[in-house]
């Protein structure tokens, strides 16, 4: 009888990830009953389960100086206080970090941004930023880290689309229950922030086949330094009709 592997590459994130394997049984099951328990009964197994694997990850992304972007709708920048777009200045409720939390959201492929922006503006300004990724600890987990652990992939894929492996929608059910959809999601970057990392290189959720790009999200108090990657001030792009 011939063993089966089921390898499946994500169309918008271009990452691989391995769903099962007879030779080497993957952790898509247990990620599944974990975030089950975790989403209705408050359990704490989910949160040791990927504690352990951040623990042992060590995968810097070792980018050179790398051009990255972030875009606000044009009719907010009056808002501004500067010519120049940093982190929100009142924090909400987003994927990698929680209401009133600093977090600096970058994406490297301007084209993206407004995929990203919601609801969809049809301007919006942009904020260069040139990111020295050298200095600080910046957790890989793009498509091109072929060292990344495969539970871990399942686990922000996961993350990313807010189903489990076996199709259980736990975004939606965690606001059923008035919390956070991103609950999940934002389980994963706190245990980054707890064992010292200070941003996640992550592979953007919209690509399509072909086109694709990676999103970094910044936190902890490096943060603070935002002004001295900020590059020239904020332009304006429409979107094509």
């Amino acid at each position: 009888m011939q063993d089966l592997k089921l390898e499946v590459k994500s169309a918008r994130t271009n990452r691989k990830i391995v769903h099962s394997d007879d030779q080497n049984p993957t952790d898509a099951g247990n990620l599944h009953q974990l975030t089950i328990s975790y989403v209705e009964e408050d359990s704490k197994e989910l949160y040791k389960f990927i504690d352990l694997l951040v623990k042992e990850f060590d995968y810097i992304a070792g980018l050179p100086n790398q051009i990255f972007f972030k875009g606000i709708d044009s009719s907010k920048v009056v808002y501004l206080p500067s010519k120049q777009i940093g982190p929100s200045p009142h924090p909400q409720d987003n994927r990698y970090s929680a209401k009133g939390e600093k977090c600096l959201y970058l994406i490297d492929n301007y084209d993206f941004l407004f995929e990203e922006i919601k609801p969809t503006p049809i301007s919006i300004c942009v904020q260069k930023y040139n990111i020295p990724f050298k200095e600080y600890k910046i957790v890989d987990v793009s498509p091109s880290n072929k060292n990344l652990h495969n539970s871990l992939a399942l686990a922000f894929d996961m993350a990313e689309r807010g189903v489990t492996p076996s199709g259980y929608p736990f975004e939606e059910e965690l606001k059923k229950r008035g919390k956070s959809k991103y609950q999940v999601s934002q389980l994963l970057s706190s245990l980054f922030k707890k064992h010292g990392w200070e941003g996640l290189y992550i592979p953007g959720v919209h690509g399509v086949q072909g086109r694709h790009y990676h999103n970094l999200a910044i936190f902890n108090s490096i943060i603070d330094k935002w002004e001295e990657w900020a590059k020239g001030v904020c332009f304006a792009i429409s979107k094509e009709i």
